[in-house]
């Protein structure tokens, strides 16, 4: 069934059971409140950027905010640093790959990366999740962009009520290039949160549209 092109971000994951610890890796620990999301941290041996966990509450209905992070035409609207998103093939109406490139200030080089987006129940009417993980062989290398050699993101959206999605936003990424350690775990952090407020700010925005996908998304999850 056709679903509205997904959406990348700057990048996901694969989620088993929130905060369980495998052996011989690092605890999560909280690292910052800000604006009602909280974010949790742990290092990754051998990575620049720890895996980052944030969680909050968003007001809107679930198959409206996950056809928001589905349309990836639209996604450089509120995704943070994104100036580029297409979908460049799909599967079926869960399963797109999609390109994007991700903006860096000067010097840094911009970018990209090549997503397979997958969109999965959890929980039937409750728990819902996106994945997109990088596929960096997918297209050739592109001039003047570094590509994401390795991503595994995730957006778990659950029902609390008709009006109101608790949403988990999950990054784990080797961005690839020579990075200052400091520059890439701050913006990391902070992008996080400001990924999460901006999404309850798309969804308010286009209250009014996506009924069709929402109609789609409904049948195809329910």
């Amino acid at each position: 069934m056709y679903i509205r092109n997904c959406t990348v971000f700057c990048l996901l994951v694969f989620l088993a059971s929130p905060f369980i610890q495998a052996a011989g890796e690092s605890a999560w620990k909280e690292v910052v409140v800000d604006q009602g999301v909280t974010v949790w941290s742990r290092d990754r041996s051998g990575r620049v950027l720890p895996e980052l966990r944030a969680r909050g509450q968003m007001n809107g209905e679930l198959f409206h905010a996950m056809a928001v992070i589905l349309d990836n035409e639209r996604s450089c609207e509120w995704v943070p640093n994104c100036t580029e998103s297409q979908e460049i093939k799909r599967l079926d109406g869960r399963t797109t790959w999609v390109y994007s490139v991700t903006d860096s200030p000067w010097p840094v080089s911009d970018r990209d990366t090549v997503v397979k987006v997958v969109a999965e129940t959890i929980e039937p009417n409750n728990k819902y999740r996106v994945l997109m993980q990088a596929q960096p062989d997918f297209l050739p290398l592109v001039e003047g962009r570094v590509r994401i050699p390795y991503s595994n993101i995730y957006f778990l959206l659950k029902r609390v009520n008709a009006d109101t999605i608790e949403i988990e936003y999950g990054l784990d990424v080797d961005p690839g290039g020579a990075l200052p350690k400091w520059m890439v775990r701050r913006t990391a952090r902070k992008t996080l949160i400001e990924t999460i407020i901006a999404l309850e700010a798309q969804v308010a925005r286009t209250r009014s549209q996506y009924q069709f996908e929402v109609k789609l998304l409904t049948e195809e999850f329910q």
